[in-house]
Parts: C-alpha cells; structure tokens; sequence
C-alpha cells in the first residue's frame, strides 16, 4: 500500500496539476475578438465545430475543434485549416483575422482580450506555485524521515556510557 501512495504521488498528482493549470489558462487564453477584417492578411470563416473533451491535453472540460475556411486577402484564394480551443458552435458563419505563426502551425487570433491573457497568466502562475507547496507537502506526509535528495540530517547525540 504504501508504494501505492508513492506512485500516485510521484504520477498522477502531477498530472492533476498540469490538467488543472491548462484549464485555468486555456478558459482566459480563448477569449477572442474578430479584429480589424480589412486589415487582415488572411480572413477565416467557421464552417462547423465538432465538440471534444472533457479531459485532453488542454485540461478538464469540453472545447471544439472548428473547421474554418481560410482566405488569403492579397490573392484571393482559400483553403481550408482546423483549429482547436478558441472557437464554438456559436461562431459558425462568422469571419475573424487570423495568423499563422510559422508555415504548418494553426491559425491563431489576430485580437486576443489582452486582459483576459494577462489574467490567464497571472492566475496559472498563482496556481503552479500553491500546487507546488501543495505537492511537497503530500510529498512529505508520503515519505516521512527521508527528505530532500542531499539534504543533510541532524546528527544525533548518542549516549556513551550505555554500555
């Protein structure tokens, strides 16, 4: 029983940490705004949304993943693109400026709520750090009286004139 509680420990608490942190920062990450579409070197319009979840690598609850029709202002052509997260069902049939990072990579938001960004940073970070105490803590009530790895332990003072 007691390897038992050092493999949860040392596996799937972490896990419920990491799934914890991406859901608080993907639920400020994906707010969105349409941005400037006149501006916009490429233009996407959701074409349908399939829902996905409600545990993936983006953390705990369900999100959609949105097929978009993707059209290049300068020339005029489309493609098609998936993306994951910061689209829904409600979006269908609406146009947002997009971007993409490097060439193979998802199309990204041209606008994001910089607020809310900063609030998903500032709150994941808050929570990695307590979640942090929280694991050493568990870590120290699961394996008592062996400490941190090169820590030093009190000498102890042995009686000499027990026999």
């Amino acid at each position: 029983m007691n390897v038992l509680r050092r493999v949860l420990v040392a596996l799937v608490v972490p896990l419920i940490g990491y799934l914890l942190a991406a859901t608080i920062f993907n639920h400020f990450y994906n707010q969105v705004e349409p941005g400037d579409l006149a501006e916009a070197r490429l233009v996407a319009t959701v074409k349908s949304c399939e829902r996905r979840g409600p545990v993936a690598w983006r953390g705990f609850g369900y999100y959609h993943e949105c097929e978009l029709e993707v059209r290049i202002s300068s020339s005029g052509e489309t493609y098609t693109s998936d993306v994951t997260g910061w689209l829904a069902p409600e979006d269908i049939g609406k146009q947002y400026a997009v971007h993409a990072m490097r060439h193979n990579r998802p199309l990204q938001p041209d606008v994001r709520s910089q607020s809310q960004v900063f609030i998903g940073w500032l709150c994941t970070f808050v929570f990695s750090i307590a979640y942090l105490m929280l694991i050493a803590w568990i870590a120290s009530h699961v394996w008592p009286g062996e400490g941190l790895p090169g820590a030093r332990r009190p000498a102890v003072k042995r009686d000499r004139r027990r026999p």
